[in-house]
């Protein structure tokens, strides 16, 4: 039977359990961080299962590092269905994990299902390129998800030191893409993404501090629901171009390259 993984930040350990959790068990501790870089070595992308603060549900999440610094900290994953709780990204395990190339990136495919939700699942795919990062989900066809009602998004991008982009945005904010900002002493990053099909386009908001989460507008009908659809669902690619200049990140090909 496929365990769970739990992983705390640091230490990266996680308590491999069952998909029947049973009171008592024993948790046996293990490694389960999952790693992809770009074909000169110099970006690294790194997927796990943390905790945002004690006594929360350890959630999917992701780091990224550029040229041996972190760039983006610590940002948190997932998607808000609309009337199931938690959010799909929350109280789940790695179930498989499978690493390749291509022709201009290396690839991650991670799968991940949710403790006690009935086979929920949510995957994701991620391309590291030289010139930056691009991660998207993947939600393949079950019977909770069928149809699936997303309310929003919760893709976070915590910048690992202060922007000062941020002094002009106040908490909340709607921010169009691309979001071009520097990290002085470590790089210049772009957050953008590919549309993908009839998935609303996203934009950004200030959550707290150097951090920007992902929000999708409501439905035509203002109601809850940004987006309705049937299961299997590819999402969008959320794409973060790297580089050491401005101009390298505002004319980078990646979306071009990941358009296929």
């Amino acid at each position: 039977m496929p365990a769970f993984g739990i992983v705390k930040t640091g230490m990266r350990r996680f308590a491999g359990l069952g998909l029947l959790l049973f009171a008592g068990s024993t948790a046996v501790l293990s490694q389960d961080q999952q790693r992809v870089t770009s074909p000169d070595g110099q970006i690294e992308f790194r997927l796990f299962v943390d905790q945002p603060e004690p006594a929360a549900l350890f959630r999917l999440a992701y780091q990224v590092m550029f040229h041996g610094k972190t760039l983006i900290n610590t940002s948190f994953l997932g998607l808000l269905v609309h009337n199931q709780e938690p959010a799909l990204g929350e109280n789940l395990g790695l179930m498989a994990a499978k690493n390749s190339s291509g022709k201009q990136y290396n690839s991650l495919a991670a799968d991940y299902m949710q403790n006690g939700s009935l086979g929920r699942r949510i995957n994701v795919e991620v391309r590291v390129f030289n010139d930056g990062v691009a991660f998207r989900y993947v939600v393949p066809k079950s019977t909770p998800l069928l149809p699936m009602l997303v309310e929003n998004e919760l893709t976070e991008f915590a910048f690992a030191e202060h922007v000062d982009a941020m002094n002009r945005i106040a908490p909340g904010a709607m921010i169009a893409l691309p979001f071009v900002a520097e990290q002085r002493g470590v790089a210049w990053i772009a957050i953008d993404e590919l549309h993908s099909g009839s998935y609303p386009r996203m934009y950004l908001a200030r959550q707290e501090g150097d951090i920007l989460i992902s929000r999708l507008p409501p439905g035509r009908d203002e109601s809850a629901v940004a987006w309705e659809g049937d299961t299997p669902l590819t999402g969008p690619w959320r794409v973060l171009a790297i580089g050491a200049t401005r101009e390298s990140v505002t004319q980078s090909k990646l979306i071009s390259n990941l358009n296929p």
